[in-house]
């Protein structure tokens, strides 16, 4: 089932307490509660709890009045299935109210607008079901065991409510992707041909890219990014046999997209016994200002596995040593080495051997279209 479908639900305004049809059947046969009571063989004062509605009718009682009353056992146990449940809800009404503050914590708007959770309903209820969670105390107990490694930088003022939400929206798409067992062999003899889709058409090429990882056992999704995450994509086992790369949507040239990408891939591939969850900042805000050393670490691998893997080293270095990269050279060398002439302008900028200006009409400016949206 489709973890956005629409349930609806239609629900009497008020439920009476089983009790009260016991009390009709007792008016229609002309008993009293103590008749009742010896011809069930219950206590009087059994019966009057249960009259009074403030008892439950139990499996057992069921069956007695099945053979009193006439009517099935299930009779009886739907009728106080359906009281228990009304009172719930009226209870967890009175709890969600108190919830407010929290379900206004996450960018609600936002996320009605890309159709994470349902517009028009409550806001608490709508993002529980969307979390799959029953209260925002099991939200912080399932967010806590995650074990996310975050590559916080002192830049970025983050929400974790925010944070939490992509990272649950990762999780809904990368369910209908369907993977073989993750298989490293598969992921590594695939690198070049995925490479070399860097040098079609960035809109044409992303079903090919989520089939191929698929293929070697990784999800690969792209999920827009909500307001306050400052995140460009992340790399997760959900499994020992499934991976997850998800990508946000901020990228506005193809550079920037398939750099980071790679850099996933990096991280499944170096740090899976490591860390198994990584959420990354936005490649700009790489630096020293990295808090934790051990991310920076990773983070450093993952940059080298992403840059080599793309642009060899030893080609790069002899290209370099030209010294002369007009947009010709420029798109002789990419095809040369089998990718897109625009992840070359990206990486001689970022050596700046070229400025930030020059070289940019080789890149792919990216337009994304939401599906369903």
């Amino acid at each position: 089932m489709d973890s956005h479908q629409e349930i609806t639900v239609i629900r009497p305004a008020v439920v009476p307490h089983p009790g009260e049809i016991v009390v009709d059947y007792l008016d229609y046969y002309g008993w009293t509660q103590s008749t009742l009571a010896r011809r069930t063989g219950l206590t009087p004062k059994t019966i009057s709890e249960i009259c009074n509605g403030k008892a439950s009718i139990t499996s057992q009682t069921a069956l007695a009045f099945e053979k009193v009353l006439q009517r099935p056992a299930h009779f009886w146990t739907n009728l106080q299935g359906q009281f228990d449940e009304a009172a719930a809800r009226q209870k967890e009404a009175l709890r969600s109210e108190q919830w407010l503050d929290w379900a206004r914590s996450f960018p609600l708007k936002e996320m009605q607008k890309l159709r994470f959770i349902e517009s028009g309903k409550s806001d608490v209820d709508s993002l529980l079901r969307f979390l799959g969670v029953s209260s925002p105390e099991s939200w912080n107990a399932v967010w806590g065991t995650t074990g996310v490694a975050y590559r916080q930088t002192r830049k970025i003022k983050s929400s974790q409510a925010a944070i939490s939400a992509w990272v649950r929206e990762t999780e809904l798409e990368a369910a209908k992707v369907r993977t073989a067992d993750f298989d490293e062999q598969e992921l590594r003899s695939s690198i070049n041909k995925l490479r070399h889709l860097s040098r079609e058409r960035t809109a044409d090429i992303l079903d090919q890219v989520q089939k191929i990882c698929a293929a070697a056992g990784i999800a690969f999704v792209l999920v827009p990014e909500l307001p306050n995450c400052g995140i460009s994509g992340c790399a997760r086992w959900l499994s020992d046999k499934k991976a997850l790369i998800a990508l946000t949507l901020r990228y506005k040239t193809d550079d920037q997209l398939w750099f980071t990408f790679f850099h996933e891939v990096g991280h499944i591939l170096l740090h899976r016994k490591r860390r198994s969850f990584v959420l990354d900042n936005p490649a700009d805000d790489l630096t020293d200002q990295i808090v934790d050393p051990e991310m920076q670490q990773f983070e450093g691998e993952a940059n080298q596995f992403a840059a080599d893997t793309l642009i060899p080293p030893a080609a790069f270095g002899e290209f370099i040593r030209k010294k002369e990269f007009t947009n010709e050279q420029i798109h002789n060398f990419a095809e040369a080495i089998g990718i897109g002439p625009g992840i070359v302008v990206g990486r001689l900028q970022h050596e700046r051997l070229l400025a930030r200006h020059q070289g940019n009409k080789l890149k792919q400016t990216l337009t994304w279209h939401l599906k369903d949206a």
